[in-house]
């Protein structure tokens, strides 16, 4: 009977060591402030639909992830160079496309350019805004578009430096988020107008780094078919007005 139970505790041993061997660690999740879409307060995620969305695709999945907070540009660097690591909500662009893996959209974002209100400026096409200056934050792919295509750009670290340059009369233009403006003019205090033109559509979504591994990025991926799937992610996306 001693030896049996000796066999048996060292078999629960060896299980339990097996077990821990191939538990994976939580997936590092990266996200922003990006108002509406995640909402962040004293350094923290405090909502925001595009969050709702994520937290709901790991829930699926019956993945654990810890969630960070950092700018979007060093948040893309990081799914880049780290091996479990996701970031979200993010526009996907010709440069990204092969450095991530990518799971969405996970919302869907409309972008105007906005003037002062003192200014009058009458935009009909994107290119009447061509001689003018514009502001945008850096990490978003509107910024790297307008550049790319001749415009006079420059990228500041958040939205709001933005806007504050605009209002400081240092751009002409404004390059946001239609929705998010609101909220970021009424954060700093800012009477915005309605945009001068709203000119792209983006659907942002989550890009997990090229080294997760094939499980998880699996889970991940089933989760949020079986979420578009039953109509889940419409419900979600048209609660808030997309």
């Amino acid at each position: 009977m001693a030896i049996a139970r000796r066999l048996a505790t060292a078999l629960m041993l060896l299980w339990l060591i097996s077990g821990a061997a191939v538990a994976k660690p939580p997936v590092t999740l990266i996200t922003f402030n990006a108002p509406p879409l995640v909402e962040v307060l004293s350094g923290k995620p405090q909502g925001g639909y595009a969050l709702t969305v994520v937290r709901r695709i790991f829930d699926l999945a019956d993945v654990d992830f810890q969630l960070r907070v950092y700018p979007e540009k060093r948040s893309i660097l990081m799914a880049y160079e780290q091996p479990r690591v996701c970031t979200f909500p993010i526009d996907r662009s010709q440069e990204r496309e092969t450095n991530l893996h990518w799971i969405g959209p996970v919302s869907i974002s409309r972008h105007g350019l906005y003037s002062r209100p003192d200014s009058h400026l009458s935009l009909r096409t994107l290119e009447d805004a061509k001689p003018l200056s514009i502001s945008t934050h850096l990490g978003g792919v509107i910024g790297e578009s307008l550049q790319g295509a001749g415009y006079r750009v420059t990228q500041t670290r958040t939205p709001e430096l933005g806007l504050r340059m605009l209002m400081a009369n240092r751009v002409d233009l404004w390059a946001s988020d239609v929705r998010a403006a609101s909220e970021v003019a009424g954060t700093a205090g800012v009477l915005l107008s309605e945009p001068a033109l709203v000119f792209f559509t983006t659907l942002r979504s989550m890009g997990c780094s090229l080294a997760l591994d094939p499980k998880t990025l699996d889970n991940l991926e089933k989760a949020y078919r079986q979420l578009r799937d039953s109509g889940e992610l419409e419900e979600l996306l048209n609660t808030h007005g997309l």
